[in-house]
Formats: C-alpha cells, sequence, structure tokens
C-alpha cells in the first residue's frame, strides 16, 4: 500500500498572498504518514485563500515568477486566481511581482507553494473552479524523470472533478515537443477530453509567461492547445 502523509495549509506571515502547503513533521523533521493510510483531506473553502471571492475561481499550475497570473489577475480584477509552485524562491518572487503591481492589495490573486496535485485531491472541493491554466511546465526530459509529470490520468480526474458545469476550459502550452505529444496523447485518451484547438491557439488573452517571451525570442517553436472537460 502506497502511504499518505498529512499535509497542513497555513498562510504566510510575512506575505500575505503566499500559502505553504506542506508535509506535517515530527521531530525528526520527517512527514507523519495517516494511521489508516488514507488522504489527509482539509476543511477547505476559497474563501479560505480569497475573502470577497465572487465564486469566479482559476488555476494556474506552475506558474513560475508570476508573470502570466500577475497580468491575467490585473486584466480581471473580478476574477481569482491561484497560482502554484513547489519551489519556495519562485512562489516568492511570484508574490513580490503581484506585490509590485499592486495585485497582493488587490486580493485576487494568491500563490500555492506545495504540490498542486494533492492540494486539489485533498483540499478542493468539487465543481469550484472555472478553468485551469498550465504553461511551459518542466518537461523532465531524462526519462528516468518522466514520473515526476504532471499530466497523467490521475491529475486529469482531480481537473475534472474540480471544474464547475458549463465550459470547462484547460490551456496548456509548452515548448517541448515531445512531452506535447505526450500530453495531447493523455488528454486524447481520457475519456471526457476534447481537444478544440490543437498546438495553434494563441497566447490566453493575449498574454505571454516569462519563458514564453524567452523562447520565442530563441526562435522555438511554440505549441498551445485549448482542452475542454466534458461532463
Amino acid at each position: 500500500m502506497i502511504p499518505e502523509f498529512y499535509r497542513d495549509l497555513s498562510q504566510d506571515p510575512q506575505m500575505k498572498a503566499l500559502w505553504h502547503y506542506v508535509f506535517r513533521t515530527n521531530g525528526d523533521r520527517k512527514p507523519i504518514k495517516t494511521p489508516d493510510g488514507k488522504p489527509h483531506k482539509l476543511d477547505f473553502t476559497w474563501k479560505d485563500m480569497f475573502p470577497n471571492e465572487n465564486g469566479h475561481i482559476e488555476v494556474e499550475i506552475g506558474s513560475g515568477k508570476g508573470n502570466f497570473m500577475t497580468d491575467y489577475a490585473e486584466k480581471h480584477p473580478d476574477y481569482f486566481i491561484m497560482g502554484s509552485e513547489w519551489d519556495f524562491t519562485w512562489a516568492a518572487f511570484a508574490h513580490e511581482r503581484m506585490e509590485k503591481r499592486g495585485i497582493v492589495a488587490q486580493g485576487n490573486a494568491a500563490m500555492l507553494r506545495g504540490d498542486v496535485f494533492y492540494f486539489l485531491r485533498d483540499a478542493v472541493k468539487d465543481n469550484t473552479v472555472d478553468a485551469f491554466h498550465m504553461y511551459f511546465p518542466d518537461p523532465w526530459p531524462k526519462e528516468r524523470h518522466h514520473k515526476n509529470r504532471l499530466l497523467r490520468p490521475d491529475f486529469l480526474d482531480e481537473v475534472a472533478r474540480c471544474l464547475k458545469p458549463g465550459k470547462r476550459i484547460f490551456y496548456w502550452g509548452t515548448d517541448h515537443k515531445e512531452y506535447n505529444e505526450i500530453a495531447l496523447e493523455t488528454f486524447d485518451a481520457y475519456p471526457t477530453c476534447k481537444v478544440l484547438v490543437r498546438n495553434t491557439a494563441e497566447p490566453t488573452e493575449g498574454i505571454t509567461t516569462g519563458f514564453e517571451r524567452k523562447y520565442r525570442k530563441e526562435g522555438r517553436p511554440i505549441y498551445r492547445s485549448i482542452i475542454e472537460f466534458e461532463k
């Protein structure tokens, strides 16, 4: 049986739009397993993170330094967007960017530092997310690292569960040809996924990420797709 662990969500004491979702540890700083091997579910609603949220929630998977989510939150002050990053340094950088642009004061964007798959699985309630964005993630090109890629059926299960009825959209972008092919094969094989635009989608509302701008200057091909999760 694969072990399950306690993970806790907390707001950073200095950076109010940064949230940590991390292992609960014992005195030896080792993660604490759940006694029954079942996931540790959190009593979480989006109002915990966004007290003024109006019901429109979007999630960005892997926000990097926060270019997209900052521009998107600025363009849509009535939307509430949660970005996510494994790395504390990048998450803190994204928070600093949001703060300088007035987005933290605006209150409609936040960063999650931690494993977003487990956060979706164990904290986010059914039918509460309007859209997902995933742009230029680490492709983990070495075969031994492929297991770290997030686009897999169990992740899509959580995306499908979290999306609201109606227009259930996942925005995808990468410069990595092999990862893009695997990603689209995964979407195509998933029972409720329909690729609406394959490889030729424009940047979402004209907003590019930092990596995308860099890669376009280098002349790399860019693959952007729009996927619908049918209910």
